[in-house]
């Protein structure tokens, strides 16, 4: 397939995508479990609500509960779905942007990521042979039920060892469970970390830690695919950590869901 170009709208990947007949602009985001669309979006596209919903969890812990729509059909470059099931959900703050594209999309098709070209690529066999000839394969834990995917990368973190992250395109520096801190030799309390309280948008209360952490991190296994002294934020969460662009950017990363894995590979491989 021709590559897709994408565009940063701050630390997101935007991608222009087909909805029946209508061209639009969706978030490809590997941390969002679920396709979604806009009200507004399904109203103008026909999207019929099911009458069910789909019950989905925060990072930290507490549960969103979304209506489900019949979308006629969703189209990423050459790669269209028919008959899409799709999560209803009003996106505020991201102008022009009326969903949000999840790799459930591609449970059954591995897709590039290209950062150092800007562009998203849909594999085949033969170029996907070739992505995976070129760089490091790492085995992840792919989260599928009907509608939701999620991708759980193992992470070697310094002074703890391998970690379970899950692989979030929608975050952006390298989160971590306020639990570790201690193991990856972090004291909250220092002067040097800063502290933020705040409410999430659905009015839960966090505090989050933010701090640099001394050492190099890399996918297990693929120490050739590394970020040093990474930006971190803590914050009581419901997994080990989440990694997301600030880490990601730097390489050229495929999504083989098939075969439960991620291939990594340096800008120009």
């Amino acid at each position: 397939m021709p590559p897709v170009p994408f565009r940063y709208l701050h630390h997101l990947v935007t991608v222009p995508v087909l909805v029946g007949g209508t061209e639009t602009t969706f978030v490809l985001d590997s941390g969002i479990g679920l396709t979604l669309v806009s009200g507004s979006l399904a109203t103008s596209a026909g999207c019929e609500l099911t009458g069910s919903s789909y019950t989905g969890r925060r990072m930290s812990g507490q549960e969103v509960t979304i209506p489900l729509g019949s979308l006629g059909s969703l189209t990423v470059g050459d790669h269209r779905r028919d008959d899409l099931v799709v999560g209803v959900f009003d996106i505020g703050g991201l102008e022009g942007v009326e969903g949000f594209l999840a790799l459930d999309y591609f449970r059954s098709t591995p897709v590039t990521v290209d950062y150092p070209a800007r562009a998203i690529v849909l594999e085949d066999a033969d170029s996907l042979a070739a992505r995976a000839e070129a760089g490091s394969a790492v085995d992840v834990r792919v989260e599928q039920d009907t509608h939701a995917t999620a991708v759980f990368l193992p992470l070697d973190v310094p002074g703890r060892g391998a970690i379970s992250v899950e692989v979030d395109m929608g975050s952006d520096s390298l989160i971590v469970n306020e639990a570790l801190a201690g193991d990856l030799g972090i004291k909250l309390s220092d002067a040097g970390t800063r502290r933020v309280e705040g409410r999430d948008e659905t009015g839960h209360q966090y505090t989050r830690y933010f701090t640099q952490l001394q050492g190099v991190v890399n996918p297990t296994g693929a120490p050739s695919i590394c970020q040093r002294d990474p930006e971190v934020m803590f914050q009581q969460i419901i997994y080990d950590g989440l990694v997301g662009d600030a880490f990601l950017r730097n390489f050229i990363v495929t999504y083989d869901l098939p075969k439960a894995r991620m291939i990594f590979a340096p800008p120009g491989g």
